[in-house]
């Protein structure tokens, strides 16, 4: 942890223990009650059986030890052990000093000799993104983001599901209005997918193509000529693909790697995973078909490989892909970002795995919950682009970038979502998008007024409030933060963090009088910390991707 205050405390607690003869792991928080202490400890009750001592006796000890340490204002213990302490505010202007020296800096760890690899979206190159996996690109980003600004290392991937019956439904799609828009014959396909995009892609085709194909039919759900329902493959897929990775890149998404199923089946990645398993006795034959012994691992029954009729079942691919993943990347840890439909596929993806030779845990799966556009108190369906989802494509046009990725990231992945349209567009404090950005805004400008002030820290001057005191001790909790959102891979907690540091600058600035032209020297103080707001609301900013305003 890089927490000046907290870390100064233990230095003085550690001292103290160790002159005393004590033992325990020493643990600092802020207090329920703000009133009471600036930090306190409760070592004294957790460590009162291992140093022969009741609490209260065991945080006498302490206190009458570090009471007059020059950092502290005041420590006391209560019962029934707890160790409060008031810091001395001129610790305060220490935390502003090192934000100010270390700026897009500030609060990023060390290098952890750790890497990640996330796959982040994976959605099937048949069409436009929906607002599901555009939670789930702004979910996996914004913690490849927080993972590497707590100094792992971090790959990101998306896993191009190009091969099977969805890429021959799409063609078929295609074809069909082809066909239909040209005035020429065509049956509709018993299964096809809606959305005036296969509209927009089938225009390309009647430009290159014209009436080419006129002749041509449709058959079982399928082109009925192998060239061209391979060439309406193909080229929906290259034309999705490029809409899918031009949707990321607007939603401020990197996916440094993608991996193609359709190259797995050509370079016999997946035949060379079935013969593996084989070789391991992982497999056997029942009903004419080919089963892997999943329920070694924890799943509720075996799995199917390949079907009688030869073909394999979702589940092989998949397996495979994540084998190729792991031997290419040889990363420490895997996480997959997954809609939360897919729940019951956890166990059996990790048990192949596992059969394969990898820890059951090398990969975790992160389940996000779906989300629903709710405008007027109702759930919203876009008619722009028809279809029965909500494209992303319509939600950049109508909100931007800044308030889809805060709106899908400031809730817990896995929770149900409302995006509440109406309150994504308003242009005041009740949109917390517009609140935070507002504060970089509003502290830009108060910053932008003092440019001719020479502005440096003077320790001379100390801050005096309580509200800059409880400021500062936010601040310096950045990093704290930092860690404990990349651990847990909940970008929320940076929302919450970005929320509550907002509020505070409002109040603050509401209730201060930043320019006292009796004072020089107090006023550089309070605009160095409004400038230690604004570094770091806008390092917290990047952590979720969202862009620092400097005027609004």
């Amino acid at each position: 942890m890089m927490n000046i205050l907290i870390d100064k405390i233990r230095i003085v607690m550690e001292k103290a223990i160790k002159k005393l003869n004590l033992k325990g792991d020493i643990l600092i928080e802020r207090p329920k009650l703000i009133q009471n202490a600036d930090f306190a400890t409760n070592f004294a009750l957790i460590n009162s059986k291992l140093n022969t001592k009741n609490p209260i006796e065991l945080a006498e000890l302490i206190v009458n030890e570090i009471k007059n340490n020059e950092i502290f204002e005041n420590v006391e213990f209560i019962k029934p052990g707890f160790i409060n302490f008031r810091i001395n505010n001129s610790l305060l202007n220490q935390v502003v000093e090192k934000i100010i020296n270390e700026k897009d800096n500030f609060g990023k760890s060390k290098k952890k000799n750790k890497k990640y690899n996330l796959e982040i979206v994976s959605a099937n190159p048949t069409g436009y993104l929906h607002v599901g996996h555009a939670r789930n690109g702004a979910i996996g980003d914004s913690v490849a983001r927080t993972l590497r600004f707590a100094g792992y290392d971090v790959e990101t991937e998306y896993y191009v599901n190009d091969a099977g019956n969805q890429i021959n439904v799409s063609a078929a799609t295609l074809f069909y209005h082809y066909k239909k828009m040209q005035g020429l014959n065509v049956d509709k396909p018993e299964e096809m997918y809606g959305g005036e995009m296969y509209k927009e892609v089938a225009t390309l085709f009647i430009e290159e193509y014209k009436d080419k194909f006129k002749d041509i039919s449709i058959v079982n759900n399928k082109i009925n000529n192998e060239e061209v329902n391979n060439l309406f493959k193909q080229k929906s897929i290259i034309f999705f693909m490029n809409e899918i990775k031009n949707q990321m890149s607007n939603l401020g998404v990197t996916i440094q790697h993608y991996s193609s199923e359709a190259k797995m089946y050509e370079n016999d990645s997946i035949n060379k995973i079935i013969k593996k398993y084989k070789e391991l006795g992982a497999t056997y034959e029942k009903d004419d078909a080919l089963w892997l012994k999943t329920t070694e691992f924890g799943d509720d029954k075996d799995r199917v490989l390949k079907k009688t009729d030869g073909s394999f079942t979702y589940i092989t691919p998949d397996i495979a892909s994540h084998s190729n993943r792991i031997d290419r990347t040889k990363a420490d840890k895997y996480i997959n970002f997954w809609g939360g439909d897919h729940h019951g596929y956890i166990t059996r993806l990790k048990a192949g795995l596992a059969l394969l030779g990898y820890d059951f845990n090398l990969i975790d799966i992160d389940m996000i919950q779906m989300v629903r556009l709710m405008k007027d108190g109702q759930e919203f369906k876009m008619s722009k682009r028809k279809g029965t989802a909500v494209w992303l494509i319509d939600l950049l046009e109508m909100v931007g970038k800044d308030c889809i990725r805060y709106m899908l990231v400031s809730k817990t992945p896995s929770s149900h979502m409302d995006f509440d349209l109406d309150l994504a567009l308003e242009k005041n404090s009740t949109n917390p998008v517009y609140y935070a950005q507002y504060a970089t805004a509003r502290s830009n400008k108060i910053i932008s007024s003092f440019k001719k002030l020479k502005l440096e820290i003077n320790n001379s001057i100390l801050f005096e409030s309580q509200k800059e005191k409880e400021i500062i001790i936010l601040l310096d909790s950045f990093n704290s933060i930092v860690e404990y959102s990349a651990s847990s891979r909940l970008p929320n907690i940076i929302c919450d963090f970005i929320q509550t540091l907002a509020k505070s600058f409002h109040s603050y600035y509401a209730e201060t009088k930043i320019l006292d032209e009796q004072n020089i020297n107090l006023t550089n103080q309070r605009v160095l910390l409004i400038k230690s707001i604004y570094q770091v609301l806008s390092n917290a900013f990047n952590l979720i991707g969202i862009d620092v305003k400097d005027d609004m």
